[in-house]
């Protein structure tokens, strides 16, 4: 048994501590006598928090749980066995006695700032995010000074992608800590996801101008250059990142590219080696080295970077490339192409896009279209045609992709990737005839591909036709993919054309909050559905959210100037 001294002693940390209230005639007494037999309520809430501590220090958290259940009972008003209670709540995922926690709470405190930032935090949980960010605010409004209900603000904001307020956010923060390089960082990361490339270098620079040492801000910059073309800087920042962090294989592959770019075949070659040769080499390095070679002359060297597995078709091309510049055989190697059981879409999603994003479209999608329209020539391939087209895709060439596209049809199953390319390129040429008659040729090939069901789906509801079928078709995408945004959007569309306002909005937001990074479009959308629900201000402030995203967003501005309230 402990002393009472010692208990006495324990007591009067909780007590300073503000976790238990005691009155002056109990802790007078408890001082001479110890404490009564027969506790007050206080007392024994006190009792119950130091065995909900032990039970918590011994990984009990039930019983943990029930004990701070009683100190909620005994002493409704002490404060931090509650916020403690609220925490053992959310570790175990019971967000509905949290949140009836995080109520009681900050009714009995609603001047506390902090309990309306765990409200907001387990309303974040709870995936309530309209009641999240009015806790958050609600925290910002009771102490503006105070960066914990900026910060958790500007979390929901990026987790839900509402990029745009994100954004503004880190601009106010900024302000109340202009020397925060990991707000700069922060900020930096959120242009980038919207597609500011020059706010984004702009905030890295400035990031590591304050903390050089920010590893992260600089291979973001290193990226960011080499998106923008800026190979040089590309270079530098990747250079200097990959000095502390020289195991990580993105920033040597965008390395790589960057001294592509710049003709420094030399030392591109040395990192793509490195990552041909690592533990966790893949098909796509391969076949960048294989590129590399070629261009620089090397033929046998690209030979013999063939990946053992993966990427056979493209693997046989550019082998193909490689024995045709050594003067050897390699008429048959073409010729073999159509025979080889491969996915040639996945195969131009990943290695052909990715020799466009990595050494760019001038160097590396004119190569690659030089080559197939030459070899075309010599031997007749539906594979190297539909690698033709793709890569006129690519460079943004759509007609000249349908003249690749349109004398390879044969009126067999082999047609179906031929059918979905020219609807993709009829519907960029604003050819709606020709692109509703191959998404429905390319479906009877494919019935069950989500991806086909969708694009017809949204082709026929953005044109406000047969929404009957629109709908029938996006609800069988969901199906494969019930959390594709892409398809969420689909359905919310479907639902305005309908009329269907809050159906629209509550699809619209979801898709919104499942994609990787804001979207103009859907923003747009949500827009739209907002002004049918007759909320314009929503609708407004949604519009303009999209014109900050893509300022050249098709009918943004006059929605705007029609709908936006004069100052």
């Amino acid at each position: 048994m402990k002393s009472a001294v010692a208990a006495l002693s324990v007591a009067f940390s909780v007590l300073v501590a503000g976790c238990i209230s005691v009155t002056n005639e109990e802790w007078a007494y408890a001082k001479v006598w110890g404490w009564p037999v027969k506790a007050s309520p206080r007392a024994q809430a006190y009792a119950h928090y130091i065995a909900a501590s032990k039970l918590e220090r011994h990984g009990n958290q039930e019983a943990a749980i029930q004990e701070l259940q009683q100190v909620a009972k005994l002493d409704p008003e002490a404060l931090t066995p509650t916020l403690r209670l609220i925490r053992a709540y959310v570790r175990q995922q019971d967000y509905g006695h949290a949140i009836e926690m995080c109520q009681r709470a900050v009714e009995q405190r609603p001047e506390r700032a902090n309990l309306w930032v765990v409200l907001g935090e387990v309303n974040q949980q709870l995936k309530h995010y309209g009641e999240a960010e009015a806790a958050f605010k609600k925290a910002i409004e009771l102490s503006p000074d105070s960066v914990l209900g900026y910060g958790a603000l500007a979390e929901l904001q990026e987790s839900t992608n509402d990029l745009i307020p994100a954004i503004d956010l880190y601009h106010r923060l900024i302000e109340m800590n202009p020397e925060g390089a990991g707000l700069y960082y922060q900020l930096g990361l959120n242009l980038a996801r919207i597609k500011d490339t020059d706010g984004a270098r702009a905030a890295l620079m400035r990031a590591l101008e304050l903390s050089p040492r920010l590893l992260l801000a600089r291979r973001m910059l290193g990226i960011m250059c080499l998106e923008a073309g800026d190979n040089e800087e590309s270079a530098k920042q990747l250079q200097a990142y990959l000095q502390q962090r020289p195991a990580d294989d993105s920033a040597q592959e965008a390395l790589a590219g960057a001294l592509t770019r710049m003709e420094r075949y030399a030392e591109a070659s040395e990192y793509l080696g490195k990552l041909v040769a690592g533990d966790q080499a893949k098909a796509q390095y391969n076949i960048e080295a294989m590129y590399l070679s070629l261009i620089s002359g090397k033929p046998a060297a690209a030979e013999g970077q063939a990946p053992a597995t993966g990427a056979p078709i493209f693997a046989t091309l550019f082998t193909a490339l490689a024995r045709q510049a050594k003067g050897e055989p390699y008429k048959p190697l073409l010729e073999s192409l159509d025979g080889i059981d491969g996915n040639l879409d996945q195969e131009c999603n990943d290695y052909l896009n990715g020799l466009i994003y990595l050494f760019s479209k001038e160097k590396a999608g004119a190569w690659l279209l030089d080559k197939t329209t030459a070899l075309r020539k010599e031997v007749d391939s539906r594979t190297l045609g539909i690698v033709q087209a793709r890569t006129l895709m690519g460079l943004e060439r759509p007609e000249d992709a349908v003249n690749v596209l349109k004398p390879m049809l044969k009126g067999s199953d082999e047609d179906k990737w031929v059918h979905y390319y020219l609807a993709m390129n009829y519907e960029k040429l604003k050819r709606y005839d020709e692109t509703e008659a191959h998404l429905i040729d390319y479906l009877k090939y494919n019935p069950d591909d989500p991806d086909g069901l969708n694009f017809l789906g949204y082709f026929y509801a953005d044109h406000g036709m047969k929404l009957d079928k629109a709908e029938e078709l996006i609800r069988k995408a969901l199906v494969f993919s019930p959390e594709s945004p892409f398809y969420l959007d689909s359905l919310g569309w479907v639902y305005y054309k309908r009329g269907k306002a809050a159906e629209a909005v509550d699809c619209i937001q979801k898709a919104i909050y499942r994609m990787d990074t804001d979207d103009a479009v859907l923003r747009d959308h949500l827009g739209d559905a907002f002004f049918l629900k007759g909320d314009t201000s929503r609708a407004v402030a949604e519009w303009e959210r999209a014109r900050r995203l893509d300022p050249k967003l098709e009918g943004i501005q006059e929605k705007l100037d029609k709908n936006k309230p004069a100052k």
